[in-house]
């Protein structure tokens, strides 16, 4: 594993970090891992954006993660980073494991972190992500995924098999070559383009449903309208 450290101000030009740009102290690492082997990559996440890219002809899973903390700046931002901060990607088997959070969570000592995660992956690789805050992106890795997310939007395209835990933030997911599952707290849930089944259990928010080539069932729906055309499959919708 390589580890690349870029000290420093950094200029704000990533739209992953549009909303954290008031953070007093950013610094950038790069970790990489090779993937000869790997068949998944398990994400253990606190506070931050999250984006996970399929790229075609990877060969190692790269991981540009951008440090930020708020309430001090200079040698005791570094300070605060190096006692709070976990930031790691090794392998345990055939899986990687990244790891990127801050142990004391936010507000510790007027202090907080969030990092922000970049990361390129080869297609095919299965991710399983427990994600605390902080917006999120999947997309072109044309495998498995599997999401345990606190809050913060949620975005999944050009996938295969997708099993969704969400609390709270709207849903996207597009494009999957099997089966969609979902469970949400709140927030607006999209889906389209579908080979295999959608189930959804939804406490609130508007659930859109189009172009599934198996089943569509929403088990639960606490409140919001559903929505829902060009279904191959059968439909199983609560009745209002």
């Amino acid at each position: 594993m390589r580890i690349l450290i870029l000290c420093g101000t950094l200029l704000l030009a990533t739209p992953a970090l549009a909303d954290w740009s008031d953070y007093d102290y950013i610094e950038d690492r790069e970790l990489t891992l090779a993937a000869g082997g790997l068949t998944g990559l398990e994400i253990n996440a606190g506070a931050g954006p999250l984006e996970v890219r399929g790229k075609s002809g990877a060969d190692s899973i790269t991981v540009d993660a951008t440090v930020m903390v708020d309430g001090a700046e200079g040698d005791k931002a570094r300070e605060y980073i190096e006692k709070n901060m976990k930031l790691t990607l090794e392998r345990n088997g055939d899986t990687a494991e990244l790891v990127a959070d801050f142990k004391d969570g936010m507000g510790w000592n007027s202090k907080s972190g969030a990092i922000a995660l970049d990361i390129t992956v080869p297609p095919g690789l299965a991710l399983v992500v427990d994600d605390g805050s902080g917006s999120m992106l999947i997309e072109n890795t044309g495998a498995d995924v599997r999401i345990d997310d606190g809050s913060g939007s949620l975005a999944i395209r050009d996938v295969a098999n997708v099993v969704v835990d969400d609390g709270s933030g709207s849903i996207e997911i597009s494009d999957a070559t099997g089966n969609v599952e979902i469970t949400d707290g709140s927030g607006s849930i999209t889906v389209r383009r579908v080979t295999g089944n959608v189930s959804v259990e939804d406490g609130s928010g508007s659930i859109k449903v189009r172009d599934v080539e198996g089943d569509f069932r929403v088990v639960d729906d606490g409140s919001g309208s559903v929505n829902y055309s060009d279904v191959l499959g059968q439909v199983d919708v609560p009745q209002d």
